[in-house]
């Protein structure tokens, strides 16, 4: 695998934070996004790491990118595979010389000081690891996602079967969608949803970064996980907003996404409560697993999709 580094002309060796993209056929998207972070951030010193993903070569996003070399701040990845995005943020993660860094996919608007309010937030909280902003639907309802508690099975069976949502207001049956929590008040939560998170540099160093076994989905899960068993705290801030065009590059191979998804979810599973359960447990929760899949599967084809 060869990749091609692209720096600009900078010379700081410290920013108060390195955001880290990585794109891949995000069409126009890409430049919406970097247009809102340069509109929106003040206040804070950043820095942009982009890691390009192998995307088509005439391609919007692709494109796009040869026209950030007249920023200052910006350094970019160009991939000759897709790493997946495990892979790819760790990758800048590697190069960022921010305090904190900040998890950003390519398809995110901006709606205040995000990068400020989430930076703060993390200088001024010594037992919060991670924090998240709230995160809307381009027709401005909430994306659940942000906002999620640890994904212990249980808590899962109820999501996946429908019991959360039917009993919203239930803390018993809500462990993982977390709908009885108020959107608007900070709340400490399990996960928070990787197209927009910010964690410190200190922590990244203690627990390291995305579990590579993760190609896409759950990576987030698993590192919310992680930062809990090392003592810090993973809190959800709607101080800070955006809104998030989910989808925007995986609905392009929707079947497939499906897939990865299944496939992340079982490695999940296996690798934090496999060696807890006996062999029928093991086995109802894989036939969950793979039964959601061809559920969900069914439901593209009725779709067309």
């Amino acid at each position: 695998m060869n990749n091609e580094v692209i720096k600009s002309n900078y010379t700081a060796d410290r920013f108060d934070v390195s955001v880290i993209i990585v794109n891949w056929n995000a069409g126009k998207y890409l430049e919406e996004t970097i247009n809102s972070l340069h509109e929106k951030v003040q206040d804070v010193s950043y820095e942009i790491i982009l890691i390009d993903n192998n995307s088509n070569k005439d391609e919007e996003s692709y494109l796009y990118i040869g026209k950030l070399a007249q920023y200052d701040n910006v350094t970019i990845i160009k991939s000759d595979e897709n790493l997946g995005f495990a892979r790819a943020n760790n990758k800048g993660m590697e190069i960022a010389k921010g305090r904190n860094f900040l998890i950003l996919n390519p398809d995110v608007v901006m709606h205040n000081n995000v990068v400020k309010i989430l930076s703060d937030y993390l200088d001024n909280n010594k037992n919060v690891g991670m924090v998240g902003p709230k995160v809307l639907n381009t027709d401005g309802s909430f994306q659940q996602p942000c906002l999620r508690g640890k994904p212990y099975p249980k808590d899962t069976l109820f999501h996946l079967i429908g019991l959360a949502k039917a009993f919203p207001n239930k803390e018993y049956f809500n462990g993982y969608a977390l709908w009885h929590l108020d959107r608007d008040e900070i709340n400490e939560c399990g996960a928070l949803s990787g197209c927009c998170m910010m964690l410190k540099k200190t922590l990244y160093e203690e627990i390291g970064g995305m579990d590579e076994q993760f190609f896409m989905y759950q990576e987030e899960t698993d590192w919310g996980l992680r930062t809990a068993k090392a003592g810090y705290k993973t809190v959800y801030n709607p101080n800070a907003v955006i809104t998030h065009y989910q989808g925007v590059t995986t609905k392009k191979i929707q079947i497939k996404s499906i897939w990865i998804f299944t496939q992340s979810m079982m490695k999940f599973f296996k690798k934090h409560f496999w060696n807890d359960y006996n062999i029928f447990q093991k086995a109802f929760w894989t036939i969950l697993i793979y039964g959601n899949f061809f559920l969900k599967l069914i439901i593209a084809k009725i779709r067309g999709q």
